[in-house]
């Protein structure tokens, strides 16, 4: 009984030490770092957006849900941004382009002033969309996702 005690204390004293450390997220136990934001994730990232590109906010305007608004009270279903682009590793935009980020996919709203790397697909509108938190990394933590994606897209 001892043996099995030892080793069922021995199992969850490391379970728990790597929680502790970070090692481990909580969908799939995966190893958190470098690994999860690998070629391949990058790879399926970039193929499924329409337009990769770095771009500072220069406007926040609310997305203004008229089917759930009543008179005195306005249903924000999220934010329309309108930026400009400095760099851009997919797809074709103007001087200036908009995109949207509803509530329904993140709860944050973006800075204006910030810039930010986004992987925007299209809505069944055709205007740019982005389909969650992700795909608007700050540039300030965004140093080696563009390096990756820097060395990717010379790859071909």
């Amino acid at each position: 009984m001892n043996r099995y005690l030892f080793k069922w204390k021995s199992v969850w004293s490391f379970v728990l030490a790597l929680l502790f450390m970070g090692g481990f997220t909580a969908a799939g136990f995966a190893w958190e770092g470098s690994a999860v934001e690998s070629s391949a994730h990058l790879e399926i990232r970039f193929s499924e957006a329409a337009v990769v590109a770095q771009v500072k906010v220069i406007g926040i305007h609310r997305d203004v849900d008229s089917a759930l608004s009543e008179p005195g009270v306005t249903a924000i279903s999220g934010y329309v941004y309108s930026a400009e682009p400095s760099q851009v590793w997919k797809g074709m935009v103007a001087d200036q382009i908009t995109f949207r980020l509803g509530l329904e996919y993140c709860d944050k709203k973006l800075e204006q002033g910030e810039h930010y790397l986004i992987f925007a697909s299209l809505d069944s509108y055709g205007r740019l969309q982005l389909h969650s938190c992700d795909s608007a990394v700050v540039e300030s933590e965004a140093e080696a996702l563009l390096a990756e994606l820097n060395a990717f897209t010379s790859q071909g």
